[in-house]
């Protein structure tokens, strides 16, 4: 759900940037910023889980029980997780929460910056903008008084 939300301050980022840049096709870049978003974020989910799937143990037939006796799984507090077991385990897993909604916003920035501003990459330009998309959508909030 986070990541849908994020596309969308994405799009917006990305459209408001192009009208201020006075850049053609504002519309095809706003979709392809969001699509690139989207396919980013999906290639690192796909990566987590094979990371995932390479450290874990085989859970075993054992595991697809029914669910009227949860209790009895083995879970991350002491049982065979593997890489999600304990503290590191917490760890790795809010980095793998994290870090597909990063890469997404990262390849979103690199394009923006790079092709459609045309300006040289560093962490300023990359991030250009951000503060006014939420200026505007608190401002667009607000009643005109006359």
């Amino acid at each position: 759900m986070f990541g849908g939300v994020l596309t969308i301050l994405i799009a917006i980022w990305i459209y408001r940037s192009a009208v201020r840049a006075k850049t053609e096709n504002v519309i095809i870049w706003t979709a392809g910023a969001a699509v690139l978003f989207i396919v980013v974020q999906v290639l690192f989910y796909n990566i987590n889980i094979f990371i995932i799937d390479g450290f874990s143990n085989d859970v075993g037939a054992n595991y697809d029980r029914d669910l009227v006796d949860i209790g009895d799984r083995v879970t991350s507090s002491g049982g065979t997780g593997g890489i999600q077991e304990g503290f590191f385990g917490t760890v790795l897993g809010i980095l793998f929460e994290i870090m597909p909604l990063f890469m997404g916003w990262l390849s979103v920035a690199f394009i923006r910056t790079k092709y459609m501003l045309k300006q040289e990459l560093n962490i300023t330009n990359l991030v250009s903008g951000i503060t006014d998309v939420f200026v505007g959508i608190k401002n667009s909030f607000k009643t005109s008084e006359e």
